[in-house]
């Protein structure tokens, strides 16, 4: 188990180092919400946090505490209370083009088929699909669904639709990926497949990703580095940097390095209150 002189303890500052920056940038980020009978409802409070271009980061913490929220402001779909969110330099004032986003359910339309789920941000924009089919075959095709674009959604298992939300989230090749949950649902096996698909997906692009996840494995196995989150009102309590070789196979989670940060991340968590 990790001693304090171990552990990796960052809270982002604006001068936090020249490998940050140029991903993803959130400033003293604070969001408040108000209920039906006008309480105010914190769920994040002076959130701070870089990601360097072509990294993932895992978002970990307690149910509620604002790990969605934090997505949800960088992706442009919500705004800060207060603070500041900058994508590749620019400021976030509303939804990102050069942002994709993949959520816990699959969302995709059951009358459509599978390619036509896949190029539906084109279809919504009212714009011809026509000269993005042979991307989306072939991100089809790298998550193993090439002989099912023509099925729909219904005649596909869970795993499978998961993966042409993961396609439709890529198909504008984002800079940025962010996915909420998207393995929650799924079962441990394909859970795992998932995860060797995403980096798969992710080292041929180099894209910059955040991942928000309930699972200390999970956050190990997939990222760069881990953003332990506090419970609500939130805040970047911990960063844990990961340094496990890559490609990472099933087997990396043999290694003592991995037992070593996921027991890490499980005394942090026993520190904070969230497991006794």
């Amino acid at each position: 188990m990790a001693n304090d002189e171990q552990r990796s303890t960052v809270t982002a500052t604006p001068d936090a180092g020249p490998r940050l920056g140029d991903g993803i940038r959130v400033r003293d980020a604070s969001k408040v919400f108000q209920t039906d009978k006008g309480r105010k409802v914190i769920a994040l409070e002076s959130v701070s946090l870089d990601v360097a271009e072509g990294e993932i980061v895992s978002l970990i913490g307690p149910s509620g505490c604002g790990k969605s929220t934090l997505c949800m402001l960088i992706s442009g779909l919500d705004l800060p209370t207060e603070g500041t969110v900058h994508v590749h330099g620019a400021p976030v004032t509303g939804p990102m083009p050069d942002v994709g986003m993949v959520f816990q359910r699959d969302l995709l339309f059951d009358w459509r088929t599978v390619i036509q789920n896949v190029l539906t941000p084109f279809t919504m924009r009212g714009e011809p699909t026509k000269p993005h089919q042979e991307r989306a075959r072939e991100l089809l095709a790298q998550v193993g669904l090439g002989d099912f674009e023509n099925h729909r959604p219904y005649q596909l298992s869970g795993g499978m639709k998961q993966r042409v939300a993961l396609c439709r989230g890529l198909i504008q090749d984002p800079r940025v990926l962010l996915l909420d949950e998207p393995f929650a649902a799924l079962d441990a096996l394909t859970r795992e497949q998932m995860q060797i698909d995403v980096q798969s997906l992710w080292s041929d692009s180099a894209k910059t990703a955040v991942l928000v996840t309930h699972d200390i494995g999970e956050a190990v196995f997939m990222s760069d580095r881990v953003v332990v989150m506090s419970a609500r009102p939130s805040r970047v309590h911990t960063i844990v940097d990961i340094n496990l070789p890559r490609p990472r196979t099933p087997e990396v989670r043999e290694m003592p390095e991995f037992g070593e940060k996921f027991a890490e991340i499980h005394h942090i968590f026993k520190e904070l209150g969230v497991l006794s």
